[in-house]
């Protein structure tokens, strides 16, 4: 059944491990067309992004929460965001994930809807790269 494919693809995608970068090759491999794979992939590996600004709204409530989370921020991180900034996220996200990426932005004090935008144009860039790779049958390794 279809529904079951896309839903199997859709916790993959959830998945911190599993992200865009295996769900979509995992849902070609399940025998759904390669770009309802990348769609289904791309939009349920957004769907994080929100949950974790909401998780970080809940836990500045807590003054110590707030502060431990404040000492988390890394100054090799923040120089490294101040050079390549928005592209830099752009380009890395499928690789560090949306988890990492969503959590070191927010821990930097970037703009909400600009880890959004970017994120989420990231996820469907590269989704769409996926989906021409496994297509055309290219093997890029």
């Amino acid at each position: 059944m279809e529904l079951t494919k896309v839903i199997i693809v859709a916790l993959i995608s959830l998945s911190p491990v599993g992200e865009e970068l295996i769900a979509i090759p995992a849902g070609v491999a399940l025998g759904l067309p390669v770009f309802l794979a990348a769609a289904v992939a791309a939009v349920a590996n957004f769907l994080p992004v929100p949950a974790l600004f909401f998780i970080f709204d809940q836990g500045n409530k807590y003054p110590k929460l707030r502060d431990w989370l404040m000492r988390r921020r890394n100054e090799r991180v923040q120089r490294w965001m101040d050079k390549y900034g928005i592209f830099g996220l752009f380009i890395l996200t499928p690789w560090t994930g949306v988890y990492a990426a969503t959590v070191t932005c927010e821990l930097l004090g970037m703009k909400r809807a600009r880890i959004c935008a970017t994120i989420a144009a990231s996820l469907a860039f590269y989704a769409l790269i996926v989906g021409v790779v496994l297509t055309t049958g290219t093997n890029i390794i």
